[in-house]
């Protein structure tokens, strides 16, 4: 079985939010949720996304009630904020406070160090930090590795990732995809098929989502049309016949009664008029 690859998605956080997190007195639940909050923002490479407290209670597997409660500090610290209230169906826009200078959270104490160290002259040194890629010969990244590198960065600089609108807590789509399904089967239709991906994902692990939501609507509203019965062509001309033959019997009554009006018998007939 194969394990994690960064080609099957990846989320990028710039090292000094990392260091800053880490100093921080945030408890295990809080420092958890920004875990959430980074997958479905930075993730996608967006600022922000329609997380509600269920959805982060569902991801996390934990009390919703503690998740707000929580979810409410980490808003109070300025470490998560709103950037655009609830509209409509859809709900606020939360996302992660990237300015720590921002944050009302403390620092945790440095850790007590002795004195003077002997082997060291009295005096204590940090270790050296390499932060330098892997080498291969004449001091350039390996053959795999530079080729990797120059595909992403040519497609992160040709084919940038429209914004997304979260749709209901784990459906996302652009403008234009929600346009064009709604184009091509009707906006109920579509709203109706995204309530039932949500229901469906609701239910599922975070891992377990599909990756390509537009595609998934495409192919779910196109089964459901599938199963609905169609009619034969002789079945669809049989129709029409009886309409016709209803017009032509209901035409020679009104002749027949000489007023153009249908006997009394047959007032709920078809009106020619």
């Amino acid at each position: 079985m194969a394990g994690p690859e960064l080609e099957d998605g990846y989320t990028r956080v710039a090292n000094e939010i990392y260091e800053e997190v880490a100093m921080r007195k945030f408890n295990g639940i809080q420092l958890r949720m920004l875990l959430i909050v980074w997958r479905y923002t930075y993730g996608f490479k967006r600022k922000s996304a329609e997380l509600s407290a269920t959805f982060l209670a569902t991801a996390l597997r934990s009390d919703l009630s503690g998740i707000k409660k929580e979810l409410k500090k980490l808003f109070e610290m300025n470490v998560l904020k709103v950037f655009r209230q609830a509209q409509g169906k859809h709900g606020r826009m939360i996302g992660f406070n990237k300015y720590s200078e921002q944050w009302l959270v403390g620092c945790n104490p440095p850790p007590q160090l002795p004195e003077s160290d002997e082997s060291t002259g009295g005096e204590l040194h940090p270790l050296p930090v390499d932060n330098s890629p892997p080498l291969e010969g004449g001091n350039r990244l390996p053959k795999k590795e530079r080729k990797k590198n120059i595909k992403k960065e040519e497609i992160e600089d040709m084919s940038p990732t429209p914004e997304k609108i979260q749709f209901h807590d784990t459906v996302f789509l652009t403008q234009e995809q929600y346009e064009k399904l709604c184009s091509d089967f009707g906006k109920q239709k579509v709203d109706d098929t995204i309530e039932a991906l949500d229901e469906w994902q609701s239910n599922k692990k975070p891992s377990q989502h599909k990756k390509d939501h537009n595609k998934t609507l495409r192919v779910w509203i196109k089964r459901d049309q599938a199963k609905a019965p169609v009619k034969t062509k002789q079945q669809r001309n049989q129709e029409e016949m009886s309409i016709l033959n209803q017009f032509y019997e209901e035409g020679a009554a009104r002749e027949a009664n000489g007023n153009s009006q249908l006997p009394s018998g047959n007032q709920d007939g078809v009106s020619l008029l």
